[in-house]
């Protein structure tokens, strides 16, 4: 009865949370230009913790820790179980019919009717041994149930914040180095333009001009390497932390 109870008050609590459920929606890093990534801020580990309990995963637990809960209150109410009360209530038309007759006068019916109304009320106790013994057993399991449930949540909690660590602590240190390469990018550029303008005027050989071309390419490839683990951390921590992190 009680996997019933608990079964049944999950679906309906589920669909009470589903009714508040947002898809989830990652900002859009193809938008974003070289300058924008130099403007990126990341919200305070605050912030990206307490959103992150909108996440599945926490209200899930949450869910079950909610479910528990209520049947410990159904626990401690159960006793209510060893009494009853009954009561009725009736109204109706009653008739009465009837014949007459004499030897001097004819047979004549007679019929009549009246309005009537009654109630019982009444009350029982009805206590079995194994549920009175046992009553303050129940509580005090459903209370460990609830506990393990708590305890459950709090667990999956912990592992979103080390996760939320993990990729603030990794998008951290990848926008100091995309912003590193991007100062090197832009030095291979302005060093490219230089033995372009050299080469057209006859200073330096094609193998210098090819020389500093690799270099321009290494810095690009270098720098949109950075930019895509950056992208990829910013994506996986707002999924995780369920906050935007780019706002345009």
């Amino acid at each position: 009865m009680k996997q019933f109870i608990c079964f049944f008050s999950g679906l309906l609590l589920l669909f009470v949370s589903t009714t508040r459920v947002v898809a989830q929606e990652v900002s859009d890093y193809s938008q974003l230009n070289e300058e924008d990534y130099s403007k990126i801020i990341l919200p305070p580990l605050s912030v990206l913790f307490e959103n992150a309990k909108n996440s599945p995963i926490y209200e899930m637990a949450d869910v079950k820790a909610r479910i528990e809960r209520k049947l410990l209150q159904k626990e401690k109410w159960s006793f209510l179980g060893f009494f009853s009360l009954r009561g009725s209530y009736q109204y109706g038309m009653f008739g009465n019919e009837s014949t007459f007759t004499d030897v001097a006068v004819a047979p004549y019916l007679t019929y009549s009717t009246q309005a009537q109304n009654g109630y019982t009320v009444g009350a029982g106790l009805s206590i079995p041994l194994n549920d009175l013994f046992d009553l303050k057993g129940r509580v005090s399991r459903q209370k460990l149930t609830l506990r393990s449930a708590e305890l459950e949540r709090e667990m999956k909690y912990d592992e979103i914040k080390k996760s939320i660590i993990e990729m603030y602590t990794m998008a951290t240190s990848q926008m100091k180095v995309l912003q590193m390469r991007s100062e090197s990018l832009v030095l291979a550029n302005v060093q490219y333009e230089i033995s372009e303008k050299n080469f057209a005027n006859g200073t330096i050989e094609s193998t210098d001009l090819s020389t500093d071309k690799e270099r321009q390419s290494q810095a690009r490839e270098a720098y949109e390497n950075s930019k895509f683990e950056l992208t990829k951390s910013l994506m996986i921590l707002e999924v995780i932390s369920r906050t935007p992190i780019i706002r345009k």
